[in-house]
């Protein structure tokens, strides 16, 4: 039998985002046959579905703020090197005694660049092992915009000299990889597009009880940047020009997880009635699929599970300086059709209570009414991850393809 070991290397900086795509391609790769193994470098997130696959945690690092050029660990201290050596002799020791038929790296090179010696580090040991694991690249549909041109060629270069196959887990009809990383066509013959990842949908019977079809949902993801999303959403609740149907309607706002303590206890004494303000919501999906509409920002996995939903969306794609990645995934959205789009510069109350006013006047659309965005992103994974393994191990040489 073909061997398939996949040891999956994820770091999340500030949401949790990366960590939750990457466990959904792990469940992905395990239901097809593979066996998998993840290591995380970022802080742990409490219930975090691995469904029994191995999760092995570094010393964490996170990023204080949403400039990333300083990382600190748990207790808020800057990362000093002796905790960075400790996190690569942990993967080092962690690689060897899985002995993995393949690597794939989450967002390396194409990000991470603050924890690069480390991934360096675990590549180069994988590169040294006999037999050398296929190594792979894992990367969202867009790349963060970068200070210069020489950076983008320097990314090329390594996964010319490090890699065998990037993934990309987007749809290239949407946001083909050439719009946010200009070289895509000096790794052309490596890059394959596997759809977006979505997680299967949960059982209907996981749903929590007490839950009101027809709400408002209000969700900032891991909820780092999501406190003024918060603070527009109860404003524009009470604007007068809101629908009466919006402004009847119970509103209930996840916060995230991430969001400051005192950020959280004020919006929960500033609520009213018919507005309940969580943190979480293992039942998000569901919630999702039965509001009336939907309020969020535009990351990843949020973007996605609203786009199955159909549910009539307005966008709020957070986004500073170089952070462009949430901006070009809610205007490739919103050309589409598929939702408004409302920019943070402009997120007032008044100015939500008209986006969602648009919003609400669109007909629901489930994902599998067109315009369609392929979702088939974690099986597709799992199908080129398991090909590549028989075909190496049956010895065929020459370009891995991306046929499943």
């Amino acid at each position: 039998m073909a061997p398939g070991r996949v040891l999956i290397f994820v770091q999340h900086l500030r949401g949790i985002g990366h960590l939750q795509r990457a466990c959904v391609l792990a469940r992905a790769m395990t239901d097809d046959g593979l066996s998998v193994e993840v290591i995380s470098g970022g802080m742990p997130v409490p219930g975090i579905d691995l469904a029994g696959i191995p999760l092995h945690q570094l010393p964490p690092v996170r990023s204080p703020d949403d400039t990333y050029t300083r990382l600190v660990d748990a207790a808020g201290q800057t990362a000093d090197g002796s905790l960075r050596r400790a996190r690569i002799r942990a993967m080092l020791e962690i690689l060897q005694a899985a002995k993995s038929d393949a690597l794939l790296v989450e967002m390396f090179p194409f990000g991470r660049s603050q924890i690069a010696e480390e991934i360096i580090s675990l590549i180069e040991a994988a590169r040294s092992a006999h037999p050398r694991p296929l190594i792979v690249s894992s990367v969202r549909d867009i790349i963060a915009t970068k200070r210069s041109d020489a950076r983008y060629e320097e990314m090329a270069d390594h996964v010319v000299r490090w890699f065998d196959a990037v993934l990309v887990h987007g749809d290239r009809g949407l946001l083909p990889l050439e719009e946010s990383f200009p070289p895509a066509g000096r790794i052309a013959d490596i890059l394959h597009y596997t759809g977006y990842v979505l997680a299967p949908t949960p059982a209907k019977g996981t749903s929590n009880t007490g839950t009101h079809d027809g709400e408002v949902l209000v969700s900032a993801g891991g909820g780092a940047f999501g406190a003024a999303l918060m603070w527009a959403a109860l404003d524009a609740r009470a604007d007068p020009a809101l629908g009466r149907a919006l402004a009847d309607a119970p509103w209930r706002l996840l916060t995230g997880p991430n969001i400051p303590d005192d950020d959280a206890a004020r919006l929960m004494a500033r609520a009213g009635p018919g507005v309940i303000v969580e943190r979480m919501r293992p039942d998000f999906r569901h919630l999702l699929a039965r509001a009336r509409a939907s309020v969020s920002q535009c990351g990843y996995n949020t973007a996605m599970e609203v786009m199955e939903a159909g549910t009539p969306a307005v966008l709020v794609p957070f986004g500073q300086g170089r952070q462009t990645e949430q901006r070009r995934r809610a205007a490739a959205l919103a050309r589409l059709g598929r939702a408004e789009m409302l920019a943070e510069a402009d997120l007032t109350g008044p100015a939500l209570a008209a986006a969602l006013n648009r919003a609400a006047a669109r007909t629901r659309r489930p994902q599998e009414s067109g315009p369609g965005i392929d979702m088939t992103g974690a099986a597709t994974t799992a199908r080129l991850m398991r090909r590549w393994l028989a075909q190496r191990h049956s010895e065929k040489t020459g370009r891995l393809t991306s046929s499943a």
